[in-house]
């Protein structure tokens, strides 16, 4: 509601404000419907509901975040917007932060939310409010007389951020605040970026792309650190397997590279639905679609 009354009311931007009801829990329709009238006089805003209609029995948190991305998606690709606003905040950032050190996340992982994210070809997510704290947000809306819904389901214990947010007295009490947590995780960001552009530049020189399959000088990329060379692996299965929603998990990565550089009698792997195999033995690597 913050986020949407800054851009609409605020900067004059025209806004479609869109609220997705994932049918989860008694009284969310009513709630989706509220927000609309809450809007409904508001310059240059127009409201509109999105409803997930297969929600799962397992994983619901997780397979809600896929849908909600991929209704919100869908409707603008739909409707030719090319950006989609988010309103992640700094807290958010802490805990996606936490979350993927509890998960043994690597530098990307840890790196958090991007302030800018290329969805797909013709869609990009932005953030601008990963550096505000929610407490400013909630503050913004009271001297704006902004109305919001509070979700029960960010009170829940069943869920990891509900449990993440009931630990943050004592968090903050050793020094790992909101703020810390999310300057820290914009520094890794930073060296992410700088990793992303060396390992762009290396791709650039020693990959050949084909429709359905990528070749590698192996000869030259097996000189480069390991870091460079995971992320070209990544990056070869993310172009020809673009619809994928995940990346490979890291460890599966990390042993596939240990096997093309020490493994004398690797025969060929697969990883995140791509097929690995040496061409001109171990002088290129051919990895295509399975």
């Amino acid at each position: 509601m913050a986020l949407a009354h800054a851009l609409a009311v605020e900067k004059g931007v025209e806004v479609v404000a869109i609220t997705v009801d994932h049918g989860l829990r008694e009284g969310a329709a009513e709630e989706a419907a509220q927000v609309g009238g809450w809007v409904k006089d508001w310059p240059n805003l127009t409201h509109i509901i999105l409803k997930w209609d297969d929600a799962p029995q397992s994983r619901i948190m997780e397979e809600a975040r896929k849908a909600r991305y991929k209704l919100m998606a869908d409707y603008c690709d739909k409707n030719g917007i090319g950006n989609l606003y988010l309103a992640h905040h700094m807290d958010d950032q802490a805990e996606t932060f936490l979350l993927r050190l509890a998960a043994g996340s690597g530098l990307d992982g840890l790196a958090g939310m991007r302030p800018a994210h290329r969805y797909n070809k013709r869609l990009t997510l932005v953030r601008p409010l990963l550096n505000t704290p929610k407490e400013n947000l909630i503050e913004y809306c009271a001297e704006k007389n902004i109305p919001y819904v509070d979700d029960p389901s960010n009170e829940k214990p069943d869920y990891a951020r509900p449990r993440l947010r009931a630990a943050r007295d004592v968090l903050e009490e050793e020094g790992l605040s909101s703020k810390r947590l999310s300057v820290t995780a914009w520094r890794l960001g930073r060296a992410r970026t700088a990793l992303e552009q060396v390992a762009d530049s290396v791709y650039a020189q020693i990959c050949v792309e084909e429709s359905e399959s990528v070749y590698i000088d192996w000869e030259l990329l097996k000189k480069e650190p390991e870091e460079i060379i995971l992320r070209i692996l990544l990056k070869a299965v993310s172009i020809l397997r673009p619809e994928s929603d995940y990346a490979p998990r890291m460890e599966k990565v990390e042993d596939l590279l240990q096997r093309l550089l020490y493994d004398a009698g690797f025969k060929g792997a697969t990883l995140g639905g791509c097929k690995f195999a040496w061409q001109s033995p171990r002088k290129a690597l051919y990895i295509s679609k399975e």
